[in-house]
């Protein structure tokens, strides 16, 4: 590719892996741990040029925990050749650990945490919460997408969650090559690469060999919700065609993910397409089959945030989009054609869970749990919050934080701050390092 001085250049990739440990840590740790040996083969064959773990746990008192970072440096120091080298160059050169210490050794990996105070007073130094219209770094999955967009190099940027107990190195090539491959001198011509799969779930409730039909959220509410409004009100038609919209790996060029501002909650991924369909239009979006996902998740109880939150950001963009509220005539055919997409989904259920069984043995399951019961009664309370959602007032208490695009023509100071943050980034992963008496 041709670089912002005309010079041609390698395409870089940055893998960016948010993070936030919960119950379960000891499954979590092993599903990074994987991550990370899995990715250590494309970092021997030079695809992978960046890995920055974005972590977001707190202690018991709500201060930033490092102790995830920690390990995720252990780790890297096991499975990743480059980063060990690294390593052990700044323990054999004394003025090298100087250098990486203040934050002037570029690591291969990064460790950062979302509520770091050095990072903090960086952003507040150049006036940053000023645009965000907060006081700190917000709460929120959204929030760590928006600080990994200066702290990364790449020029393609691919996420992937911690959550993956089966990942394999393949996802992160799969979800770039159609951006690699298309790419003419200066851009490419696929911009966004979204993932899809079937989801089975672990819970802390359930034995090794037994698995949950995943994928509750999107499958009973988001799918069919967008699939029944945008139907109603026709805009956003192309949304219908996303087969996993809240899927949380996908790959974008930098100059794409540069101009999208990011909500701090839930619905991120909901957002970020929105936003693509109105900037790139989906001419420029591909999707990419990543099969079957193992992923830690959570009892359906604990889903209700989420489902209203990606609720909320639906309705409220499309009603900007047609600058007017639902009628209660929409409101009963959104509904009406919800429910019937919604049956459909639990009618092809059963189906699914058939095709998956061959695959789950092979993998070590031996029990997909599903009632057809349960999941009706699922809808059920879905719909009731269906009908909550689309009746009241079109209002968020979300956080926006803006593109990097708006930060960059506002402030002169936008490379300094891209800089300053990379520094940080640097000095978060050698003191991490230093805890783990891993350099001297």
């Amino acid at each position: 590719m041709l670089d912002e001085g005309g010079v041609y250049s390698p395409l870089s990739v940055s893998l960016i892996i948010p993070t936030k440990f919960e119950e379960e840590p000891e499954i979590e740790r092993e599903a990074l741990r994987r991550t990370l040996s899995e990715c250590s083969e494309l970092v021997d064959v030079g695809y992978l040029d960046e890995i920055v773990v974005m972590d977001a746990t707190k202690d018991k008192n709500g201060k930033s925990d490092f102790r995830v970072l920690q390990r995720v440096v252990e780790v890297a120091y096991e499975e990743l050749g480059l980063f060990k080298e690294q390593v052990n160059l700044l323990n054999k050169y004394r003025s090298q650990n100087e250098r990486a210490k203040r934050g002037f050794i570029d690591f291969f990996i990064k460790v950062v945490h979302q509520f770091d105070d050095n990072i903090l007073k960086a952003l507040a130094k150049f006036g940053l919460f000023g645009f965000t219209r907060s006081l700190r770094v917000p709460s929120g999955k959204g929030a760590a997408l928006w600080l990994s967009v200066p702290v990364t190099a790449g020029d393609i940027l691919c996420f992937v969650d911690s959550d993956i107990l089966n990942f394999k190195k393949e996802f992160v090539t799969a979800l770039c090559h159609p951006i690699v491959y298309s790419w003419n001198l200066r851009e490419a011509a696929i911009k966004f690469v979204k993932a899809y799969y079937s989801r089975l779930t672990k819970t802390p409730s359930l034995s090794p060999e037994e698995a949950i039909l995943g994928g509750r959220v999107c499958r009973l509410f988001t799918t069919p919700f967008i699939d029944s409004i945008t139907e109603c009100l026709g805009l956003y038609t192309p949304l219908k065609t996303i087969k996993y919209p809240l899927a949380g790996e996908f790959a974008l060029s930098r100059d794409t993910i540069q101009k999208l501002s990011f909500p701090s909650e839930y619905s991120v991924e909901i957002h970020l397409l929105f936003q693509l369909l109105d900037l790139i239009g989906s001419t420029t979006i591909a999707q990419v089959d990543l099969e079957i996902f193992h992923h830690i998740g959570k009892e359906f109880s604990e889903l209700e945030d989420i489902t209203r939150q990606v609720g909320n950001c639906i309705l409220e963009r499309l009603v900007d989009k047609r600058g007017k509220a639902l009628t209660e005539q929409e409101i009963e055919e959104i509904l009406l054609t919800y429910q019937e997409e919604a049956t459909k989904k639990i009618e092809k259920s059963e189906e699914l869970i058939s095709d998956l069984k061959e695959t789950a043995e092979l993998e070590g399951l031996k029990e997909i749990i599903y009632s057809k019961e349960e999941e009706e009664k699922r809808f059920q309370a879905l719909l009731k919050r269906s009908e909550d959602i689309l009746s009241q007032e079109v209002s968020s208490d979300n956080i926006m934080l803006p593109s990097w695009r708006q930060i960059k023509e506002k402030t002169q100071d936008y490379f300094i701050i891209r800089e300053v943050l990379r520094k940080r980034s640097n000095q978060s992963t050698w003191s991490r390092l230093k805890e783990c008496s891993l350099v001297s």
